[in-house]
């Protein structure tokens, strides 16, 4: 592409980030500064022989940069710790905005169940390396990684299960313990799985 080319395309991509649809040509033109919308389509015509970008056809705002949504990087145990394998499975699109800083997990296990997330769900996490008592996240303790509720008492830190068939499992100044990430989302296939596009 030339330089001009990935100017419109920036510019289609951050007013999709920012406002959850894509631009109007009109839109398009008043944010390139110019005054002729017969370029603008011009360029769109340009931009989507070359496949830089999607279009259904002459239909309003249905302009696509291609950029591939939230990354599903693979299962999550909710039950007792186990190794994250952090191999990118596929993609969920989803309102642009969240494409920075999200990621999804899959649940295995049943260990928060009382807290509506179940074997199979995908968690959609933000990253971060603070977590209030209370929330729930995703955590890497010595190595492996787990979905619990954070929880700060007296006796210390613990990571707690919304089940009762589990035992909490305690934080000591001797664990190699890490924030991965908050939980923002569940999506759940109740039929025909998810929508994953592959990597």
């Amino acid at each position: 592409m030339t330089e001009r080319q990935k100017m419109f395309v920036k510019f289609i991509d951050n007013f999709i980030k920012d406002n959850g649809y894509s631009p109007s040509v009109r839109e398009i033109a008043k944010g390139m500064g110019l005054s002729s919308t017969a370029s603008v389509k011009t360029m769109l015509d340009r931009l989507t022989e070359s496949g830089a970008l999607k279009r259904a056809g002459n239909v309003a705002r249905s302009l696509d940069t291609g950029s591939a949504g939230v990354p599903v990087l693979g299962r999550i145990k909710a039950g007792v710790p186990v190794t994250s394998e952090e191999n990118i499975e596929g993609y969920i699109r989803m309102d642009r905005t969240l494409s920075d800083g999200h990621f999804f997990l899959r649940v295995d296990g049943e260990s928060m169940k009382d807290k509506a997330i179940l074997d199979g769900d995908c968690v959609l996490i933000r990253q971060t390396e603070y977590i209030e008592d209370g929330q729930i996240g995703a955590f890497r303790l010595n190595g492996e990684v787990t979905l619990k509720t954070f929880e700060r008492t007296s006796a210390g830190i613990f990571l707690m299960p919304a089940n009762p068939d589990f035992a909490p499992i305690p934080v000591t100044e001797y664990d190699d313990f890490q924030v991965i990430g908050s939980v923002k989302m569940v999506i759940r296939s109740l039929e025909g799985g998810y929508d994953i596009e592959p990597a």
